[in-house]
């Protein structure tokens, strides 16, 4: 058996055995989940956590619930009725999460009506109009990549590093995507300097190359070769230079004491040393006409020194040449001196013509020499912004963050980067499949912009609610049927507990026109406080949902308590309901906020039971026959309360006291209301009577006898009338 079971196994996707159950909770920790490799699918395997009690591979199951955090497994087993929740890989609910997706959605929230890519076909005012979308646009871009490094922050001591690598990735597909979609069009007078950093920035971060104990190796070296001597100093220099790290190229010269030693060598080469660091220190970004002005002296620097006398080793000639070379734009020093293909892409955009419009050229004349790295999904993202293949880049994005591609996507779309050009022309049509928010009609920022929000509500985090309800009702594209059709589905799945979550639910209820979500709103509303036994703010709630059978029930359990008790209840919410405002302890305002028409209505016969009660104590006996005659009469009162009534009331009070009068007319009342109840009442009835039994001792055993008694009591009042 062992060995068929070891055989089994060989051919499982999952090593079940291998797998750990948390059977008395979830840890907390924010550490990531242990990973390990299944042997026949090289699929991830994740434990739950340590525990014995695992159940066998055949009676394994699972159930993912519509919050993440209720997901099970269970031991199907007969007779096992354990439960072990399970932790989902990779699924963030932390407090950061929590507020980077709130960020992000006020930047798409900001961005009011330049969310929708639209532009008039007017000249003067299509340009300025067109202008100012670009400009809001690339603000956002701007902020939502501030908040994203804002968000690494956080986590650099979670421990939680597969995540930090994922954010780290959509952080460069974002840097780069900044650089070469959302600068230069914003036509502000910062906006080619925004995009050379911009553009230094993304290389720079991508990798964090050259490190900084590379450059200290080389430079604090204890080897009795000249740092000038190094050809790897040269090389790191370059890779400097070709980053746009100037500072660092220029601390790095320093460093390598080339001025001090050149300067008693050979003063033309100290010379123009000295002339190539205030090159690298004053490099223009600021406007096209400064960089040709900056690129015309290196080359006259160049052409100076090299017709020049130098007194100095050829290998340092050649290394300075190559420096100078590189700073004046040549290509084939710039691709051999890089190591990738964006260090290549870099250096050709800073020192031969920083211009977008040649990006394609700079990016295949670097990947020819230097071939993008497929293990790293980055690299191919930023290769298809350049190519201005924007679409392909979603996919990667999601991928490593639902939230970043999402807002990424919207954010794009906005700019009219993703038009959808077979649509817009009519080629196809799908007739009316805008109700629908994941139709065929669905753009990419629509889909994974909705994807995303019905994602955040299953983490049961109620703040995330916020944002999902935000993105589809802002969400462009949609009719507001489709919109109407997915809150409506979503609204009831709310985890509110304060009446701030229930004002601002009805608030979404009445702005999406949803009373039959708002009666369901209400409807659960009175389910809670029943059970925590609020039984005026359910029956409030109740009739609000338009549950008029639940109020009028609810009404005469309360009314059935009063007559058992025989006194009003001791409720002041329910007397303040009933009682004129001037004896009522609780403001008139709270009491109007709760009290519907309906719930007046269904309490009204409790109100005469409470007056009864008031005109007994006043010993206003006539007062209170009249009042217990019309409870008696009154056409909707169920059997069972009138034998309570007559049990209660009107035989131990008005009946079995002589001295108590009884007119005719009111006698012949009480007899036409005894003739409707018959000589056989029902069983409920019965059942109240023997309750009624309970809670006094001067009634006969029977409720038969009873109705024999009072009769009996009618005549002799009767009798006594005509006496």
């Amino acid at each position: 058996m062992g060995s068929k079971m070891t055989k089994l196994n060989e051919y499982m996707l999952m090593d079940v055995d291998a797998l750990d159950f948390a059977v008395d909770g979830v840890s907390e920790s924010e550490e990531e989940l242990p990973c390990g490799i299944d042997k026949v699918s090289n699929a991830p395997v994740y434990p739950f956590s340590n525990s014995s009690n695992v159940p066998k591979e055949k009676n394994l199951h699972f159930v993912f619930g519509p919050i993440v955090s209720k997901s099970v497994a269970f031991n199907k087993e007969r007779g096992i009725n354990e439960l072990f929740p399970m932790h989902i890989p990779y699924f963030e609910n932390s407090i950061e999460y929590t507020q980077y997706v709130s960020k992000l959605f006020e930047i798409y929230k900001s961005l009011g009506q330049d969310r929708q890519f639209n532009i008039p076909a007017i000249g003067l005012i299509k340009h300025s109009y067109t202008l100012e979308h670009n400009q809001t646009v690339n603000l956002a871009v701007e902020a939502m990549v501030s908040e994203l490094e804002f968000f690494i922050e956080s986590l650099k001591f979670s421990h939680r590093h597969q995540r930090l690598i994922d954010l780290e990735e959509c952080l460069t597909i974002l840097n780069c995507l900044k650089t070469i979609q959302f600068t230069l069009d914003s036509e502000e007078a910062d906006s080619r300097m925004k995009m050379i950093n911009s553009l230094i920035n993304w290389v720079n971060r991508c990798d964090g190359e050259p490190s900084d104990s590379v450059i200290a190796a080389i430079l604090d070296s204890d080897s009795k070769t000249p740092t000038r001597d190094n050809i790897f100093y040269w090389k790191v220099l370059c890779q400097l230079i070709l980053r746009g790290l100037f500072e660092q190229a220029v601390a790095t010269i320093k460093k390598a004491e080339l001025l001090s030693y050149l300067e008693n060598i050979c003063p033309t080469t100290y010379t123009m040393v000295q002339d190539m660091i205030n090159l690298l220190q004053s490099y223009p970004r600021e406007s096209d006409s400064m960089f040709r002005e900056w690129k015309e002296l290196v080359l006259n620097l160049y052409n100076d020194w090299t017709q020049s006398v130098l007194e100095i080793p050829s290998s340092l000639k050649s290394s300075l040449e190559d420096v100078l070379l590189l700073m004046s734009g040549n290509k084939t020093k710039i691709l051999y001196y890089s190591k990738t293909w964006y260090e290549s892409y870099c250096g050709l955009m800073l020192y031969y013509i920083p211009s977008l419009q040649l990006s394609e050229e700079y990016l295949q004349l670097a990947i020819k020499e230097h071939p993008l790295d497929v293990t790293n999904s980055w690299e191919q993202a930023c290769a298809d912004i350049i190519m201005g293949k924007i679409y392909s880049i979603l996919p990667i994005l999601d991928s490593l963050d639902n939230c970043t591609a999402a807002f990424t996507a919207s954010i794009c779309e906005a700019k009219g980067l993703l038009d959808n050009d077979l649509i817009e022309d009519g080629i196809f049509d799908y007739g009316n499949i805008e109700h629908d928010i994941f139709g065929a009609k669905t753009t990419m920022s629509g889909y994974l912009l909705n994807q995303f929000a019905l994602s955040i509500v299953t983490s049961g985090d109620k703040n995330m609610w916020y944002v999902a309800i935000g993105i589809i009702s802002l969400t462009p594209n949609f009719s507001d049927t489709a919109k109407r059709m997915t809150i409506a589905e979503l609204l009831p799945h709310y985890p509110f507990q304060t009446n701030d979550d229930t004002e601002w639910m009805l608030t979404i209820c009445a702005k999406w026109k949803l009373p039959h979500i708002s009666r369901t709103v209400y409807r659960i509303l009175g389910q809670e406080a029943l059970y925590l036994n609020n039984v005026i703010e359910a029956m409030s709630n109740f009739s609000k949902a338009g549950e008029f059978e639940w109020v009028k029930h609810y009404s005469w359990m309360i009314f059935e308590a009063s007559i058992l008790q025989g006194s009003p209840l001791e409720d002041e919410v329910v007397n303040a309901i009933i009682m004129s405002n001037e004896h009522s302890e609780i403001p008139k305002e709270l009491v109007d906020a709760m009290v519907t028409p309906a719930m007046k209505q269904s309490l009204s016969p409790y109100a005469v039971l409470f007056e009864f009660y008031i005109a007994i104590d006043g010993k206003r006996w006539d007062e209170a026959l009249e009042l217990l005659l019309s409870l008696i009469e009154f056409q909707y009162l169920p059997q069972k309360y009138l034998v309570l009534l007559l049990g209660r009331f009107l035989f131990p009070i008005y009946l079995q006291d002589d001295d108590k009068v009884m007119r005719e007319q009111e006698v012949l009342r009480v007899i036409k209301a005894l003739d409707k109840l018959g000589d056989v009442p029902n069983e409920v009835s019965c059942a109240m009577y023997r309750e009624l039994l309970t809670k006094s001792d001067d009634l006969p055993n029977e409720i038969s006898s009873l109705l024999v008694a009072i009769r009996t009591k009618l005549s002799l009042k009767l009798c006594r009338e005509f006496m």
